[in-house]
């Protein structure tokens, strides 16, 4: 029994198992799929529409001249076309309505009489008829160029001669026998045919399952191939039967009427449902071609080309609006409309539905803004409100924005350029975060400043360059408040390292015994008759010789000497700040002059050869990716060391940046 995990949860799926790997190998096969689809969806549709070209020829401004069928069982025979006074159709009826009468009155006889076709020509008029009784005349208009009104008589009498003779071989009650048992058979081999597919399929279904080596076109073509079985089978049953091809004939014709009558003119030109149905199939599939081609030249070209995703949305999006505006213009000219007469039904609907579509028009505007402006591109990290989250698609009215939840959430584009936006990668995605803080009154300042620094230096995702600080912030109602101020590299992750570096404050802050203090109030109890004998006992003892003593031992102020102790105090740990960054300093050099350091040789520029130096843009690279600090920060370490005396730059024309600049130690100088 296999089984594939959904969300969590495990599922039973008999003998069909799908591990991770199968699983990532069918979800590539179903967008294969999906492409086959849409492929297979714009072609049936182009189809459709090149079939309909002789409807759609005869809903046109200028139609071609009026032609109805005549028809025997469902089988058209010729086409007949109007003349002056009389209609196509009325000529058509008439000699159908005449040949269904000499077969049925063949029919009748006690043995059935042969139909025999004959023509005619009097007064200069050529005839058809059907044992003796009139069919139609045969007119100019029934003729084509360099053929006689004989010659089409003939014609039509043979076509007409070998109709009905079938006609009457299809009303015997042996052919009915005959034909029954065909069609029994034709629906058994259909029925087996079916049951095969539908074995065949579900066998290379669990193969596929199991092994995932079949193209993705079988099991598709197996599922057409069913339907088509039974399609075939009843087009197939349909033709045997005369009755069964009359009421497909009819039905056609209602369809046919139905959908190509002209439903309202525009501009001396009638629209039909035909017409309104190949403009909504012709918009579908070239809104299906568009998308296939964007994401195909998004995809194949645009990411191997550009590397910005926002840059390739914009692209992608004006070419999807630049096409679809192209096929729509050509469908209207193709399908025979009138862009001119359309004109003013434009501003009239653009008027009325510019008061109800104002928003979206806003919107819209507002995605091409920020696609051409590009302040808010896909991957940026934004704050909108209450709203935090990462940007993933740009669209032309709203913007999907995904929350650290994982949570897909539609904003409307004008409310991004509306609204104030934090936009945390926006030019550079470094950032400071600000940690406040308190500690009691009684806390050392000096261990809460190293207590602190040694939380922000741990953590591996804070830059050490620039440099965490603590900043006192002042002295609060119940506690010394401070603000600690490091710099991260990715503000997708804030809120995380925020809770790491509160979660690493708390456990050291108890480590040290340093004290995070409770909001206090002073509550000071007065009492008249109280206050009056504590007054009385301190008066009376007050002339005590003990009491002289003690007043004469409480201090005055603050004395000199404890603030100049202080003084020092804070002045050996500036000292010992600068001695530390110092040894930090001197670690770095032997660690830029050692083998995994910087790369110092003899360097050529133009003809002068300047021995034992180093590129200043590779020194930024190697500062920003071991010292894990930024760009800007490594050239303000570069220049730090520079000003201690470590290097030069090796004509002393310039200070250490970020270029293609040669500098050197100067335990290396020559």
């Amino acid at each position: 029994m296999g089984h594939w995990r959904w969300g969590g949860r495990v599922k039973r799926t008999g003998q069909w198992a799908m591990g991770n790997g199968q699983w990532g190998r069918w979800t590539h096969r179903t967008l294969w799929v999906k492409y086959f689809f849409r492929i297979a969806i714009v072609t049936l549709v182009l189809l459709a529409n090149i079939l309909a070209l002789p409807i759609m020829a005869q809903t046109g401004a200028q139609p071609m001249a009026q032609k109805a069928d005549v028809v025997i069982d469902g089988r058209v025979l010729f086409q007949l076309r109007s003349i002056e006074d009389i209609s196509a159709e009325e000529r058509a009826v008439f000699a159908n309505q005449a040949l269904w009468q000499v077969i049925d009155n063949a029919d009748q006889q006690p043995t059935p009489a042969p139909i025999r076709v004959r023509t005619r020509e009097r007064d200069g008029l050529v005839t058809l008829r059907a044992n003796g009784r009139h069919l139609l005349t045969v007119t100019s208009g029934d003729l084509m160029a360099g053929v006689l009104p004989e010659e089409r008589a003939e014609l039509w009498a043979e076509i007409l001669q070998v109709a009905l003779d079938r006609a009457q071989k299809e009303r015997q009650p042996d052919y009915q026998r005959k034909m029954a048992w065909v069609s029994v058979g034709v629906v058994a081999i259909a029925l087996l045919s079916w049951v095969l597919l539908y074995n065949i399929r579900r066998w290379l279904w669990r193969r596929q399952t199991r092994k995932g080596r079949l193209p993705m076109w079988i099991l598709p073509s197996l599922l057409g191939a069913r339907f088509l079985v039974w399609l075939a089978a009843g087009i197939y049953v349909c033709e045997l039967f005369p009755v069964a091809r009359s009421i497909r004939y009819r039905i056609f014709q209602f369809l046919e009427r139905t959908f190509t009558d002209p439903l309202f003119d525009i501009d001396g030109q009638g629209y039909s449902l035909v017409s309104l149905f190949n403009v909504v199939l012709l918009t579908l599939a070239l809104w299906i071609g568009v998308r296939v081609v964007t994401s195909a030249v998004k995809s194949r070209f645009l990411q191997a080309a550009i590397p910005d995703r926002g840059v390739q949305d914009a692209i992608a999006t004006l070419m999807q609006a630049i096409l679809t505006g192209i096929g729509l213009f050509l469908i209207l000219q193709v399908l025979g409309i009138d862009l001119s007469a359309l004109a003013i039904l434009a501003s009239v609907l653009g008027v009325g539905l510019g008061f109800g579509l104002q928003n979206i028009a806003n919107n819209v505007v507002s995605g091409w803004m920020m696609l051409f402006e590009r302040s808010i591109q896909v991957g940026d990290f934004i704050n909108l409100g209450d709203l935090a989250g990462t940007v993933e698609s740009i669209g032309v009215r709203s913007t999907e924005i995904r929350t650290l939840d994982r949570v897909s959430i539609i904003v409307p584009n004008a409310q991004l350029l509306e609204n104030k936006v934090i936009n945390w990668s926006h030019g550079h995605p470094v950032s400071q975060l600000h940690l406040p803080m308190g500690v009691a009154y009684n806390s050392d300042i000096r261990q809460v400043h190293t207590t602190v620094m040694e939380v922000a230096r741990a953590h591996p995702s804070v830059l050490q360059y620039p440099q965490p600080r603590l900043r006192f912030l002042g002295f609060g109602d119940s506690a010394l408040n401070f603000d600690v101020l490091v710099w991260i590299r990715d503000p997708r992750l804030q809120f995380d390292i925020k809770s790491d570096l509160y979660y690493m404050l708390e456990a050291n802050f108890r480590r040290h015994n340093i004290e995070i203090p409770f909001p206090q109030r002073d509550l000071n109890i007065r009492s008249p008759q109280w206050d009056t004998t504590i007054w009385a006992q301190q008066r009376s003892q007050a002339g005590t010789p003990a009491a002289l003593g003690k007043e004469e031992k409480q201090p005055q102020g603050l004395k000199t000497s404890d603030l100049l102790a202080d003084v020092r105090d804070f002045s050996s740990l500036l000292q010992n700040q600068q001695r530390l960054q110092d040894a930090l300093l001197e670690r770095l050099v032997k660690q830029m002059r050692s083998e995994d350091g910087l790369n110092i040789q003899n360097r050529r520029f133009r003809l002068t050869v300047y021995p034992n130096c180093f590129i200043g843009s590779e020194a930024v690279t190697w500062l920003a990716k071991t010292q894990n600090a930024t760009r800007e920060a490594a050239v303000r370490i570069g220049q730090a060391l520079v000003e201690h005396g470590i290097f030069h730059h090796v004509t002393d024309e310039h200070p250490f940046k970020d270029e293609y600049l040669f500098y050197r130690f100067y335990e290396d100088e020559p």
